[in-house]
């Protein structure tokens, strides 16, 4: 956006002051006219179609080849919807002026922006909620030990009040809410939460993070599993802690770019590890589903050469059974009935832990 006198970049120095924003230390003030508003929408774009590949691959191991779906999957489909609507509305925001300088952009279009941006920020919230809920869920229905199950239950109860209070949080970011947006209410008075508030609900989603991938970890190592399917099993679940090293970054990112004034510029690494981490965040639940896919395309893999496990039959079958999963439909007759019970209980794999 330029004075049309002189050609240079016009200047408004009231709207960082209005976000809160002061100098900051990421890149060149006002310098390079390098933009990023193309690379934002590529990273958006990449990183859904991964976290959506994931969900596929997730529904085919538990419909066609369990033939098992409960709650936990449907709430990853509407997390990978939530982070596909989050990456599109950061395109939104690039086609507006997102990944240009802050000085570069017409000022009809911070309005817009700020609205999809408020859009973002709660879709964001609501992947990560329903990742997380998926996630605990599923710990709940495949792990039988006592401890587990009530760390999973207090925890899951944690990241409801948690996550509630956070879209509230959101719901009311400024008062009245068009605030958010609208720069000028904000400069006649109306009220906007403080960055302490965004702060605290940043840490304690990391800390949940951290809380939900830890709880699984000392039953695998304790389990009394053949190595190969306890390796495999570590694995899969410690995946999550990647995630947790997503946020971390974001994090530091979103401290160092919260300080500065070409925030439409410096703010852009926010929008790509936000992508990345509600992405990784719904890989790293449907990857811990992914034994009996593995068991079925990698048999070696996950039995081993010539150890004659039962669960190979089960995959030449299309059959196969997660941990502590149970069939879509029940047999009919009390005989098929009892039938199944019992091969259900000769192939699940279940934890067998010593109670303290």
């Amino acid at each position: 956006m330029a004075d049309n006198s002189t050609g240079a970049p016009l200047r408004l120095p009231v709207l960082p002051s209005l976000l809160g924003f002061g100098s900051g230390p990421i890149g060149v003030p006002w310098g390079t006219d390098r933009r990023y508003s193309v690379d934002i929408m590529v990273s958006a774009a990449v990183t859904a179609f991964v976290g959506t590949v994931f969900v596929v691959l997730r529904f085919y191991t538990r419909r066609i080849i369990i033939t098992v779906l409960n709650w936990e999957d449907w709430l990853i489909v509407a997390a990978q919807v939530f982070s596909n609507a989050m990456c599109v509305a950061f395109g939104i925001q690039a086609s507006l002026g997102h990944g240009q300088h802050v000085y570069h952009i017409p000022l009809e279009n911070f309005m817009p922006m700020g609205k999809v941006g408020w859009a973002a920020i709660l879709l964001y919230e609501l992947s990560l909620w329903c990742s997380q809920v998926s996630i605990l869920l599923l710990f709940l229905r495949i792990w039988t030990f006592p401890r587990i199950n009530r760390a999973a239950y207090y925890l899951l109860i944690l990241v409801m009040i948690y996550n509630i209070c956070v879209v509230v949080t959101v719901f009311t970011a400024c008062v009245p809410l068009r605030a958010f947006w609208d720069f000028e209410l904000q400069f006649n008075g109306a009220y906007c939460h403080p960055k302490g508030v965004w702060w605290v609900n940043t840490y304690l989603h990391v800390a949940t993070d951290f809380m939900i991938y830890m709880i699984p970890m000392p039953v695998i190592l304790r389990a009394r599993f053949p190595k190969r399917q306890k390796i495999l099993l570590f694995v899969l679940f410690a995946f999550g802690f990647f995630v947790c090293f997503i946020s971390i970054i974001r994090t530091y990112l979103l401290n160092l770019s919260s300080t500065t004034a070409d925030f439409t510029f410096d703010n852009v690494s926010t929008a790509f590890w936000s992508c990345v981490e509600t992405n990784a965040t719904v890989c790293v639940a449907c990857i811990m589903t992914y034994k009996p896919l593995l068991a079925k395309w990698f048999p070696k893999l996950v039995e081993g050469p010539g150890q004659g496990n039962p669960s190979l039959d089960l995959v030449r079958s299309g059959r196969v059974l997660t941990i502590g999963s149970r069939p879509i439909r029940s047999p009919q007759g009390p005989i098929q009935h009892s039938i199944a019970s019992m091969r259900r209980t000769s192939h699940e794999i279940v934890i067998d832990i010593k109670k303290d």
